[in-house]
């Protein structure tokens, strides 16, 4: 079995990271009472971090961290899309090279931040991808299980190929 590859704003990693590590955290409010007593209060989840590590290997290895960097000094928000895992909606907030060079061989470390808010209705049962677009990308924004959108969507060969403008059946 082929492993897709880590997908940003239409970027592939040639190699997907080693580690990756997602981290979820609500935020939590301790209120102290008379007598001793004292309440919690959730206020809700924090942004989830998605970080990682790994190694951009080949002769090509400088021009692909390259890229990384040209992705991340472009800013802005995109979808995030990892193997396996629900692709969500982040910005890359920081990279690093990491370790002593070796020959044909980059290591680095990224931090990617979700941003929660959500841009699209759930009202609609088709959605006209734009160029680029994966379905990836439209499970991220219409919030539907991709496992889903791949079962409706048969002529779709792989969910990281890019749909062309072409109609997706979300329901």
């Amino acid at each position: 079995m082929k492993l897709v590859p880590m997908r940003f704003k239409g970027v592939e990693w040639h190699h997907n990271p080693r580690e990756i590590t997602f981290e979820c955290a609500k935020k939590v409010n301790e209120l102290h009472a008379p007598f001793g007593r004292a309440y919690i209060q959730d206020t809700g989840r924090r942004n989830m971090l998605i970080k990682g590590e790994g190694e951009l290997y080949g002769a090509d290895c400088t021009e692909q961290f390259g890229r990384l960097c040209a992705l991340f000094q472009s800013g802005g928000c995109g979808v995030l899309a990892i193997p396996k895992l629900c692709a969500v909606h982040a910005v890359f907030e920081e990279l690093k090279l990491t370790g002593y060079p070796a020959p044909d061989v980059l290591r680095y470390r990224f931090v990617f931040r979700e941003v929660m808010e959500k841009t699209a209705e759930r009202a609609q049962t088709v959605y006209k991808a734009a160029e680029g677009e994966t379905l990836w990308d439209v499970s991220y924004r219409f919030d539907v299980v991709i496992d889903r959108l791949v079962a409706l969507n048969p002529w779709v060969k792989r969910p990281d190929e890019p749909l062309g403008g072409r109609e997706v059946a979300l329901c």
